[in-house]
């Protein structure tokens, strides 16, 4: 395949993303307004990125942004959130821009993907299919969720919402490789992944420990699991089978770079007390059982399965080193998945996200060749690939269905009222870094720190140190007045959102209105 055919075949694959991109901004009711924050969890990665304009001296590193405190210690960095500092730093708005990185990584890492595909396949005549089926490809998630829902009384025409039963989160962690391409962060580490892989594949090994570099402080789940695959794979290699496929100096790189992703996030941050907290709360037990990881990779196991038939046997299969690379991959990934039988949970389904699904796709192949190689004249054999084929394509086929058939009708992070927009407009010109955010307003608590400098005392449950401790705080405050000690220097402004029951707010604190419309009142208390 030709330059011009790869990146023809690459935009055409890329439609889906390009099809939810336009449908967030044109699907809603007419009193919303898209943010471009097309998953809720976007707005985290623009607040980190947001935190660079705030800095009144140039620095690598940035702060937690829900941390609340300007002073916070500077000790995170990424390059891809610097990156959307810049753009920022132009005026750009932040969703679009977001969004936008989040489309051309996806185009990168759909390309990156027929790349390795050509690679391994050399003039297939089905490459064209087979790139298809590894973009878009999934498993049986979507049909158990369904039967499932039958089994429990649920009517046919309920089957949208049942598809979601067996995958996570409303199939928003991943569990085959193209659905992770709609999250823009994840479709950056997608990309650096397969680059990483590719440059394996050509023996590009200087350029793939490099990739491994920059993947490694690109994100903490995604690094350690790119890491402990290659020092996997590497020690199989060089230690087990003594094979001298791989240079010991890239063995030995992988290993050093291993141990410096583990030292920064286990021991550097854990330095901090503030990191503590929010490392004790990121222990959350989001896991996944049997029910949903083998409808999900039923077909690829399959596949596997019908490829070491179809070579003889397990050991030609896995006769090569990149053949053990993809067995690697798949079972580690999966190992990752569910470390929870092994270690204190760490959001073990983070470790998702494709990967599993992906590994194993590619281990098996040699058997997807064959079967689309099979007999044209045998209405069996025809019939087979045909449903196998609408099978591996139905799990992303009925979610993207129901993405873009939904239309935004309630406020969220994707899209907001105008009252909500005008208080980040208020917000942006009339606050700095030292301000301090409180009230009921959760929705302006979460992204003001996207689109002004002041920061919020209670986020995103998630990343707001002692977030519980915070909200006692600040009730107290508000039922009292007395102020905590670390806001003594502080500007408060008191957000409310009159949608919401009425606030229980002291007398003392009944200060001077400063701006208000027909949702929000922003007050500073006398205190």
């Amino acid at each position: 395949m030709n330059r011009p055919k790869r990146i023809i075949l690459t935009l055409l694959l890329a439609l889906p993303i390009l099809a939810f991109i336009i449908h967030h901004y044109t699907a809603h009711s007419r009193e919303l307004h898209p943010t471009g924050f097309t998953v809720d969890e976007n707005v985290l990665y623009m607040s980190y990125a947001h935190q660079y304009l705030d800095q009144s001296s140039f620095s690598l590193g940035y702060s937690n942004p829900f941390s609340g405190d300007p002073q916070s210690p500077k000790i995170y960095f990424q390059p891809a959130t610097l990156l959307l500092a810049g753009v920022l730093k132009t005026g750009a708005d932040p969703g679009l821009s977001f969004t936008l990185f989040g489309l051309l990584m996806a185009i990168a890492c759909i390309y990156m993907g027929i790349k390795i595909l050509e690679h391994l396949l050399p003039g297939n005549k089905y490459l064209v299919l087979i790139c298809v089926l590894f973009t878009w490809g999934g498993g049986l998630s979507a049909l158990a969720g369904i039967g499932a829902g039958l089994y429990t009384g649920m009517p046919l025409h309920a089957w949208r919402d049942a598809i979601y039963i067996a995958d996570p989160a409303n199939g928003w962690w991943g569990l085959n490789w193209g659905r992770t391409l709609f999250i823009p962060l994840e479709a950056f580490y997608h990309f650096l992944f397969l680059l990483n892989i590719y440059w394996i594949l050509k023996q590009k090994w200087k350029a793939a420990l490099i990739t491994a570099a920059l993947l490694s402080i690109s994100h903490p789940f995604t690094g350690v699991e790119y890491l402990l695959i290659i020092c996997g794979w590497a020690g199989l290699e060089r230690v087990v089978i003594k094979d001298k496929y791989i240079p010991a100096w890239f063995f030995t790189g992988n290993i050093i770079l291993l141990m410096l992703h583990v030292g920064y996030y286990l021991f550097f941050l854990q330095q901090f007390e503030e990191h503590r907290q929010l490392f004790s709360q990121y222990r959350a037990r989001w896991t996944y059982s049997f029910r949903v990881f083998i409808p999900a990779y039923a077909l690829v196991i399959a596949l596997c399965i019908w490829a070491a038939r179809v070579k003889k046997g397990w050991a030609v299969l896995l006769s090569n080193p990149i053949q053990r690379l993809f067995l690697c991959w798949a079972i580690i990934a999966f190992l990752l998945s569910k470390h929870e039988w092994f270690i204190p949970a760490m959001q073990p389904i983070h470790f998702t996200r494709g990967y599993i699904w992906a590994g194993a796709f590619l281990l098996a192949l040699p058997g997807l060749v064959v079967l689309l190689n099979s007999n044209k004249r045998n209405i069996f054999q025809r019939i087979v690939r045909v449903f196998f084929i609408g099978l591996l394509l139905l799990d992303n086929t009925f979610w993207v269905y129901n993405q873009l058939r939904e239309k935004a009708t309630v406020e969220w992070e994707g899209h907001i009222t105008q009252d909500t927009k005008d208080v980040f407009n208020y917000l942006h010109t009339h606050t700095r870094p030292d301000d301090l955010l409180i009230g009921n307003a959760q929705l302006v608590n979460y992204m003001a720190n996207v689109y002004s400098p002041a920061n919020a005392w209670v986020s995103h449950p998630y990343n707001t140190p002692m977030i519980y401790d915070r909200d006692d705080r600040m009730d107290h405050y508000l039922g009292t007045g007395e102020k905590p000690a670390e806001w003594k220097s502080r500007r408060i402004m008191l957000i409310v959102d009159k949608r919401l029951p009425e606030m229980k707010i002291s007398p003392l604190l009944q200060g001077e209105k400063i701006w208000e419309n027909t949702t929000y009142t922003i007050i500073l208390p006398h205190k």
